[in-house]
């Protein structure tokens, strides 16, 4: 193994939940009028990689985005949070592509750059499958480890350590290079850009672009591929909840067997 590892982050441009809207003729998200925005997972997964990269001395991140050119603007997030570079997947290829397509080009991307370590948010607040991070490693046959809240290497092994919450408790995973980590959103505290990171970001960087062509799966990602389609679309109606005031923890104990709901 080579003596720099390298850390590569995906990163996501979304559609303000505020602003979100579903184009009725084709079932997809409109985003042309939402305000576009970094997916908040993915600033968790940015600050776990770069101190997973801390960890591991010597070590690159390299951030990672597909999307329309104008995508670049959360690598200049990234770069000025501390990644060392960003790499921008673009192509009119890629258009409507789904969880499927876009975990293949994230896949082929991470085996092009020789990554050991790929790390993503758990998922994006625009369809919140959580499908891309396993589908980068089923694309590529790598080991993965999901909904981590903290991550660690293993010097001794040059394993990758894992946290998650479990029912009563929690459990750490080791996993061999190279590995696909899905980070829970909220596990961290992203750290904030300083200065001179962000002048650096917003004046000099420039990102490298790549193409469909570029990953040679021309044919195998966009709209036509994806096998994820919406059915259909409807409001639901409230329901009407009941509500009984008690004056004790007896009297609550008593409702909640009248209820069934207590033993």
């Amino acid at each position: 193994m080579d003596d720099i590892y390298h850390v590569m982050v995906c990163v996501k441009q979304v559609p303000d939940a505020a602003d979100v809207s579903i184009d009725p003729d084709t079932g997809t998200l409109n985003r042309a009028d939402a305000k576009a925005v970094m997916n908040r997972p993915d600033y968790n997964a940015v600050e776990a990689a770069l101190a997973l990269a801390d960890e591991m001395g010597e070590a690159r991140v390299t951030a990672v985005t597909m999307g329309p050119p104008w995508a670049t603007e959360i690598l200049v997030d990234a770069v000025a949070m501390g990644a060392d570079d960003g790499v921008l997947i673009t192509d009119r290829a890629f258009a409507g592509s789904d969880t499927w397509p876009t975990s293949l080009a994230l896949a082929r991307a991470a085996e092009s750059f020789d990554a050991d370590v790929v790390v993503c948010g758990e998922e994006s607040t625009d369809s919140s499958t959580g499908q891309v991070p396993p589908g980068v490693a089923a694309h590529n046959d790598w080991a993965q480890l999901t909904y981590v809240e903290s991550l660690g290497f293993d010097d001794e092994t040059g394993e990758v350590l894992g946290t998650r919450a479990v029912e009563g408790g929690h459990e750490t995973l080791a996993a061999t290079t190279p590995v696909v980590v899905a980070v829970e959103y909220g596990a961290n505290a992203p750290r904030i850009a300083g200065l001179h990171r962000t002048i650096y970001a917003q004046t000099e960087f420039e990102p490298t672009e790549l193409s469909a062509a570029d990953l040679e799966i021309e044919d195998q990602v966009g709209l036509a591929v994806s096998p994820t389609s919406v059915g259909g679309m409807e409001t639901a109606e409230p329901v009407p909840r009941e509500r009984t005031m008690v004056e004790s923890v007896d009297e609550l104990a008593d409702a909640l067997r009248e209820a069934e709901v207590l033993a």
